[in-house]
C-alpha cells in the first residue's frame, strides 16, 4: 500500500493548474450613419460615418474592403491656404470612449474605380479592420450628391 500511495504523489507534490490569463481588453466598435455618394461604374466615392467605441481601451482603424471597388483606401481631406488636398493615410486611431467622424472634407473611406454604378437607395458593403484584429462590416447606403 505505502508503494502505491508512494506512486500517486501527495497533493502538495502535484503541480498547480494555472488559470489561463484573462483575454486583454478590446475596443467595443460601432458603425452609426453610413453612407455615400453615388457613383457611376468606374468612377470613384466616398463613405462617411461616425465610428464610436464604447470601451476604455484604444485601437486603430488600418484598412477597409468592399467588392464594390477595385482599390479601398483610408483618406483625409485637409486645406492648405486656399486649397483642398486629399491625401492617402495608413490608419486612424479610434480612442477609447470617444467618436471619429467619417465626413466630408475630414477623414473618408475612398473607393476607386466602382465595380458597377450605384445609384440613390443601393447599399454599398465594406469591412473595416483595426489593429486589434477586430474587423466591422458596414453597410452605408448611396445617397444622391
Amino acid at each position: 500500500m505505502a508503494a502505491v500511495m508512494a506512486a500517486c504523489g501527495t497533493s502538495a507534490e502535484r503541480p498547480a493548474t494555472e488559470a489561463a490569463p484573462p483575454p486583454p481588453p478590446r475596443a467595443e466598435l460601432a458603425v452609426h450613419e453610413a453612407w455615400a455618394r453615388s457613383a457611376d461604374s468606374g468612377a470613384m466615392t466616398s463613405v462617411y460615418f461616425t465610428l464610436t467605441n464604447r470601451a476604455t481601451v484604444s485601437d486603430t482603424l488600418q484598412g477597409a474592403t468592399s467588392a464594390a471597388a477595385e482599390e479601398v483606401g483610408l483618406h483625409m481631406s485637409m486645406q492648405h491656404g486656399n486649397t483642398m488636398h486629399m491625401a492617402s493615410v495608413q490608419s486612424l486611431p479610434v480612442p477609447g470612449e470617444d467618436s471619429v467622424l467619417f465626413a466630408p472634407l475630414g477623414a473618408h473611406v475612398m473607393l476607386t474605380r466602382m465595380t458597377r454604378a450605384y445609384a440613390a437607395g443601393d447599399t454599398i458593403a465594406l469591412t473595416l479592420t483595426f489593429a486589434s484584429g477586430q474587423s466591422l462590416e458596414v453597410r452605408a447606403g448611396v445617397r444622391q450628391p
